[in-house]
């Protein structure tokens, strides 16, 4: 995973952050979470600035579902925060 800016400079997010949102894909349901359940392992996902902050109300919604995912919510927070702040993207790099 990684956090880009507008110009598509890349920063890795770090091998834990794609453990986090694999966790949380796995707690997804794809009625409610539209962006989160349809992020495909092997393919990749460009999530842009205007679908980040859905991305952010899913997370929280899986959060307060599942108490136990807390803590990846919390950090892929802080890269939705970082690539929101950039005004560019979370790039998922798939298998």
């Amino acid at each position: 995973m990684y956090v880009e800016n507008q110009v598509h400079e890349r920063r890795s997010a770090g091998s834990e952050a794609g453990s986090s949102l694999e966790r949380l894909v796995a707690a997804s349901d794809r009625e409610r979470h539209h962006l989160v359940s349809r992020i495909d392992s092997y393919g990749d996902t460009m999530i842009n600035l205007i679908q980040l902050p859905q991305l952010t109300v899913e997370l929280d919604e899986i959060a307060s579902r599942r108490p136990e995912l807390r803590v990846d919510v919390q950090a892929l927070g802080a890269l939705i925060e970082e690539a929101t702040r950039a005004r560019g993207y979370l790039w998922i790099s798939g298998d």
